[in-house]
C-alpha cells in the first residue's frame, strides 16, 4: 500500500466513525426524550392519584344547591370539589444537549388561577386565611419509583 491509499483509508474510517457517533447520539437523544415524556406522564398520573378521594376537613354546602362536600383539612392535599384543578395538569418535556451530556426535564404544570395567582401555589403555600394544603411533595414521592425505573433501563440501539 502506498501513502495515498493509506491516507484515503484513514479518512474513510474517520468518516464512518463520525457518522456512527452522530447516529448513536441522535438515537440516544431520542431515547432520553422518550423516557422523559414517560416520566412526565408518571408525574401526571401521580397528580391524579394524590388529588383524588375524600378529605377530612370541614363540610360546606355547594353554592346554589342543597349538596355538601368535605373540604381538606390543613396539611392534607386539596379537596376535589369540581375537578377543575385536578384535571388541569399538563405535561412538559425538554431535553437539552450540552456537549456530551443531556439534561432532561420532565414536569407537569397547572395554569388554573385564583385571581392573579396560580391556584396551585396558593394551595401549596397557604394564605393569611388558609393553612397550606401541600400536595407537590406527595406527587413527587408517588412518581419517583416509576421514574427511577424508567431511567435505570439500559439503552439499546
Amino acid at each position: 500500500m502506498n501513502a495515498a491509499s493509506t491516507s484515503k483509508a484513514w479518512v474513510n474510517a474517520s468518516q464512518v466513525i463520525g457518522k456512527t457517533i452522530a447516529t448513536t447520539l441522535k438515537g440516544l437523544q431520542q431515547e432520553v426524550s422518550s423516557r422523559t415524556y414517560r416520566a412526565s406522564n408518571e408525574l401526571r398520573n401521580a397528580s391524579l392519584y394524590v388529588l383524588r378521594g375524600q378529605r377530612s376537613g370541614r363540610r360546606y354546602r355547594v353554592p346554589f344547591t342543597r349538596q355538601t362536600y368535605t373540604a381538606s383539612a390543613p396539611g392534607e392535599a386539596p379537596a376535589n370539589r369540581t375537578g377543575i384543578f385536578r384535571l388541569s395538569w399538563g405535561t412538559h418535556v425538554r431535553v437539552e444537549k450540552h456537549g456530551k451530556t443531556f439534561r432532561a426535564i420532565a414536569a407537569i404544570e397547572s395554569n388554573v388561577r385564583a385571581g392573579k395567582y396560580l391556584l396551585g401555589d396558593l394551595l401549596e403555600q397557604g394564605t393569611k386565611r388558609m393553612a397550606p394544603r401541600p400536595y407537590k411533595q406527595a406527587i413527587r414521592d408517588r412518581a419517583e419509583p416509576a421514574i427511577k425505573s424508567l431511567y435505570k433501563n439500559i439503552y439499546k440501539k
